[in-house]
């Protein structure tokens, strides 16, 4: 595992499977080669059990996208004080020659922190074909000093360089990989007076976008 260490601190001024058709690609011409198919998708976890709400999936490859309408986690509330949700994309249709991985997500949720909470999101990513290569980020988030922080918020993990995991080389069958991306939460405090949120809003759900890097390989 490859652990990102940069750990983001935000204050109030910071702004069963399930498996998928074919997604038509309509943003194809921004990468250098044909992309691949998104082949199927499905989740695992706490935060999207197969029983629960219709995940929604949207965008294509280079712009992919989904809801989870059961993902909420909580500090001395009803929900559980960590909650995780693991996407399986299964890839097929690549051009020979290339690799990919992923180097951005972007959640986003409703959030409430009262004092003494701290938000800590993880994500890692690993392929299937290579499960012990992974790599993993952390960023964080605090309410201002004595004050309740109630607000949308989107935290973007982004995988430095470096340290990106890619896909196997696409060979002529065209197959690149079963991708993992683990999206978790955790709400913790030394004060078990106070109370914190993650999860669906009002008029929200807590959602996902992933963004990509693409390189030559030899087959």
């Amino acid at each position: 595992m490859h652990p990102i260490g940069s750990l983001i601190l935000f204050l109030a001024t910071c702004s069963a499977a399930v498996p998928q058709k074919l997604i038509s690609l309509p943003d194809a011409a921004e990468a250098p080669f044909t992309p691949p198919t998104i082949k199927s998708v499905s989740f695992s976890g706490s935060g999207c059990p197969q029983g629960g709400g219709r995940k929604r999936v949207s965008g294509g490859w280079q712009h992919f996208a989904f809801s989870l309408p059961d993902f909420a986690a909580s500090y001395g509330g009803s929900k559980p004080s960590s909650v995780n949700c693991q996407a399986h994309m299964n890839l097929a249709g690549g051009k020979p020659g290339w690799q990919v991985a992923l180097k951005d997500v972007w959640t986003n949720g409703h959030l409430e922190l009262e004092p003494d909470v701290k938000l800590t999101q993880f994500i890692t990513t690993f392929y299937s074909q290579d499960a012990g290569n992974t790599v993993s980020t952390v960023q964080s988030m605090t309410s201002p000093p004595n004050s309740t922080l109630v607000k949308e918020i989107e935290i973007h993990a982004g995988i430095p360089k470096e340290s990106l995991v890619w896909s196997p080389c696409t060979k002529t069958d065209g197959n690149v990989g079963l991708i993992n991306v683990n999206f978790r939460i955790a709400l913790t405090s030394t004060n078990a007076a106070t109370y914190g949120y993650y999860g669906g809003g009002r008029n929200s759900t807590v959602g996902e976008r992933w963004g990509w890097a693409w390189r030559r390989c030899r087959v």
